[in-house]
């Protein structure tokens, strides 16, 4: 086994301790005048790596020697051509660099990067990464695959003995390097292997690569998503006592991530669940991937900063994809309502041509079709003669993409609290702004703080009581609509009193505490927590209400069973201490 801190090699499984068969042969002076043998590092089924000292350029290096075998030596020379072109396309921090190669009458040469560190399966089997690391070289790695893929080189056995995860990644620039890409595929060159031939690792292959398919972007995803549920789950469950019994397990649904880590970020494990989809087609692409964990870091530097452990809920089956359609519809919902309301009335079919146009634009690229949408909005107004409306609107939406810059596809969803108020049961939102980013403290706090926003300026809009009434001190929108003073001074400045902002607070904490309280194991517990969390939600709205001097919430009952309803969708899971890359 490797020792940390020991040089890597460009092969899986290196010996450090004895040379394997294969590592017997007597050290070289110099292979091209230039490259002095040192040490070997490993073999594996191509060729032996040893260290090397350049003495022209004063460097160790790795050196990667391929004997000529007689009668093999046409194709030696071809799969070593092919490796040494696939390596010459890229030039990433995460991939070991390539540097030349060689040959002389007894053997072939690549020369790369010799690398400090560690390999990921040596580690996996110590136990000795944590879930953030983790997180870190899987974002390294989608890193590394998407270079290569954008230059026509599919790495076809991506796993975790050919994964170098640096002792000092300052020095390396990268928390991990892929390499070996002796077997890669490079788009538009002849394959080295016919139709049918099997590629790669098995207990790391994707179903199509197992049935002889061509190796593609989707296989190699699908092997790094394997690589990184090993390092979560603590096992590959592909993995079986004989190859004859792994390949029976090649194609077959595996457990959820989310089932045997429920403490994870609910991300990391629809990412990854998402990428190990049998069907190549639905596993979303390496981008996506990284979009994930690189999101779960983030969220969990704000978990740790909120309350330390938390309680997270259930993952949302939501990919990539689905977060695009339910934003483009929470949009379009939007632009109904508003074009019914603040900007009309229209007739339908002006209003389902905006829909449409909104559901497209946002569906599509969802920060820029939002904002897009906004600005245009606000102009809309201001150029029909109304700029303190205009005002109102632009306050309202403003604080929606600077505090969730992270997840434009949330933006629209406090629209969903003065749609609720309309039912006459806004104060159920807080579940809503809690299921709607579970995942994060933050987010759903402010998703709190701003649904109640949004339903305070739209009773100022339309005149009518959604929660508790328009503010005292605010005048009727005809006398204000046409000046941005009047709008600042009858409109708004009403609702920023204390006694005005303490909803906002109020829905804020309930949205954020909602995971913590309904996190319990049992689901007795967690529907017991449930209707507790929506009694006191309510009794606390009504409360606030008589101590503002407004009228109580309307339908207070129904607002509390559909909070409590909402609060039941989230599953419990066990505390764990923070950092164990595996489980019990």
């Amino acid at each position: 086994m490797q020792r940390e801190g020991a040089r890597v090699n460009t092969l899986p499984s290196p010996a450090r301790a004895a040379p394997a068969a294969g590592l017997t042969q007597t050290r070289e002076d110099l292979v091209a005048g230039r490259f002095r043998m040192l040490e070997p590092l490993g073999a594996g089924g191509h060729g032996t790596v040893w260290i090397a000292r350049d003495e022209r350029l004063r460097r160790t290096v790795a050196v990667k020697r391929v004997a000529r075998a007689y009668g093999a030596d046409s194709a030696d020379r071809r799969r070593i051509g092919r490796e040494a072109l696939a390596a010459a396309r890229l030039s990433h921090p995460s991939i070991v660099a390539f540097y030349e190669a060689l040959s002389d009458d007894r053997a072939y040469y690549l020369v790369s990067e010799l690398v400090e560190g560690a390999s990921l399966a040596d580690l996996y089997a110590r136990s000795a990464l944590t879930d953030r690391a983790l997180m870190r070289i899987g974002v390294a790695l989608a890193d590394a695959l998407h270079h290569a893929h954008s230059r026509g080189v599919v790495h076809r056995d991506v796993k975790p003995q050919n994964v170098i995860v640096a002792s000092d990644p300052r020095a390396t620039g990268a928390p991990a390097k892929l390499t070996d890409f002796g077997i890669a595929h490079i788009t538009g060159e002849q394959p080295l292997t016919h139709s049918g031939d099997v590629i790669g690792t098995l207990a790391y292959m994707a179903p199509e690569q197992a049935d002889g398919d061509a190796a593609t972007a989707a296989s190699d995803l699908y092997s790094l998503a394997l690589t990184l549920y090993e390092g979560f789950a603590g096992a590959n469950p592909l993995r079986a006592a004989n190859p004859a019994a792994t390949v029976r397990r090649l194609g077959s649904s595996m457990p959820s991530l989310a089932r045997v880590r429920r403490d994870l970020p609910v991300r990391v494990c629809s990412g990854i669940d998402r990428a190990l989809h049998p069907d190549p087609i639905r596993r979303g692409s390496v981008a996506d991937l990284r979009s994930d964990l690189a999101s779960a870091l983030s969220g969990d530097r704000n978990r740790r900063r909120a309350l330390g452990s938390a309680m997270r809920a259930r993952p949302s089956a939501l990919t990539p994809r689905g977060q695009r359609l339910v934003a483009g519809g929470a949009a379009a919902v939007l632009c109904v309502a508003a074009l019914a309301t603040v900007l009309g009335p229209h007739g339908p079919t002006t209003e389902a041509t905006v829909a449409t146009a909104a559901f497209g634009a946002v569906a599509l690229a969802p920060r820029r079709g939002w904002l897009a949408l906004a600005l245009a909005g606000v102009a809309w107004i201001a150029i029909a003669g109304q700029p303190g409306t205009a005002t109102v609107v632009a306050l309202a939406v403003a604080p929606v993409p600077l505090l969730l810059a992270g997840e434009p596809w949330l933006w629209s969803i406090p629209a969903f609290a003065p749609l609720l108020g309309a039912l006459g049961v806004a104060a159920a939102f807080p579940g809503v702004a809690a299921r709607a980013a579970a995942s994060s403290p933050w987010r759903r706090t402010v998703l709190g703080a701003v649904g109640y926003w949004w339903v305070a300026l739209t009773e100022e809009l339309v005149g009518r009581r959604l929660l508790f009434g328009v503010a005292t001190g605010t005048r009727a929108r005809a006398s204000w609509q046409g000046s941005v003073p009047g709008a600042l001074e009858h409109a708004l400045a009403p609702l920023c009193t204390p006694d005005r902002i303490a909803p906002a607070l109020l829905w804020a904490l309930a949205a954020l505490v909602l995971p913590w309280l309904v996190g319990a194991a049992s689901r007795a517990l967690r529907v017991t927590a449930a209707m507790a969390w929506a009694g006191g939600l309510i009794v606390a709205s009504v409360a606030l209400a008589q101590h503002i001097g407004a009228v109580p919430p309307p339908l207070p009952v129904a607002a509390g069973v559909i909070a409590a309803l909402l609060a039941t969708t989230f599953q419990g899971r066990r505390l764990r201490a923070p950092g164990a890359a595996t489980v019990a």
